[in-house]
């Protein structure tokens, strides 16, 4: 390490840890002060600062315990409510829960959706931990965790291994669709699957906001029709109604994706989803018993016991 690394790191502890003020720790190591605010910025800019907020301090213990037992959950993470841009919010406790939960050779599938995308871009890994990303259907974009203790980039970390479906979410048949899914590179992924350790998913609302749409695979006139056949929302593409039950879809039949029941034997799902817009969805993928862990808001957590 070298002399300015090791002074960043002695002017962040002084400064958090032991709570001196910037010009006591200026006077101390007979530095300008507006030196030590340089590196005090530098070390926030490099990770080498981190900010967790718990919020169990902050929520209804009351109202997590009564939405846990309603729906059979393992766990509910409540995110206050955020007027600027709520999904920010959402995915940096995503990525917080996530970096807490993360050991030697974990595993972590990842769904498709911007929900998902943002989680793993906030994620802050340390290089000690060898950490592999599987996607759960084609077309899923990956966005690169930082390393907490290492210059080196995602692709270039040997600790960071990535298995990205070579496919499109959506073929444009049936009968492609399962060649693509029996092709040998995309098939070891399915298979990967299931020895997962932690699964994150986003959950999608039938409107025309949804990721589905935004990218080109369906149309608002397509997801009015589904909305009118009884779709409440989606998971990893599949849609299904307010109770959780698959819709039967030609659609679902040209996907390059994960079946959703696979998803009640996998090992500890997080679902993100937040906004009042994506309730019904919500409800239904609880229902449905899809998901372990809920990741949301206060006002649809307050809304899923009215």
């Amino acid at each position: 390490m070298n002399y300015e690394n090791s002074l960043i790191i002695k002017i962040a502890w002084k400064y958090y840890i032991e709570g001196m003020t910037q010009n006591e720790i200026a006077e101390s190591l007979n530095l300008s002060r507006m030196k030590v605010i340089k590196y005090l910025d530098i070390a926030k800019a490099n990770n080498i600062i981190q900010f967790k907020i718990n919020l169990d301090k902050f929520v209804d213990i009351d109202l997590q315990n009564k939405i846990k037992k309603k729906f059979n959950l393992q766990d509910i993470y409540i995110v206050p409510d955020s007027n600027e841009n709520p999904l920010d919010s959402l995915t940096k406790a995503a990525a917080q829960y996530i970096e807490d939960r993360i050991t030697s050779d974990t595993m972590i599938n990842v769904g498709y959706g911007q929900a998902v995308s943002r989680t793993l871009g906030h994620l802050t890994i340390s290089t000690k931990y060898k950490v592999t990303f599987v996607s759960l259907s084609g077309g899923v974009k990956f966005y690169i965790p930082t390393a907490i203790d290492s210059s080196s980039d995602y692709y270039s970390n040997p600790n960071y291994n990535h298995y990205i479906m070579p496919a499109p979410l959506l073929a444009s048949t049936e009968h492609l669709a399962k060649q693509l899914i029996h092709e040998k590179p995309i098939r070891k992924i399915f298979e990967m699957i299931p020895y997962s350790t932690i699964t994150i998913i986003g959950i999608g609302a039938v409107n025309e906001r949804a990721t589905i749409v935004k990218e080109g695979y369906l149309n608002t006139n397509e997801m009015e029709i589904f909305k009118s056949m009884g779709a409440a929302g989606d998971l990893l593409s599949q849609f299904y109604d307010r109770n959780g039950k698959v819709l039967d879809l030609k659609l679902h039949k040209q996907l390059i994706s994960t079946d959703i029941n696979l998803l009640k034997s996998l090992n500890h799902v997080v679902a993100v989803a937040g906004g009042l817009e994506k309730r019904e969805a919500i409800i239904g993928a609880l229902k449905g018993g899809y998901i372990d862990v809920l990741i949301t808001d206060e006002a649809v957590a307050k809304s899923l016991i009215e």
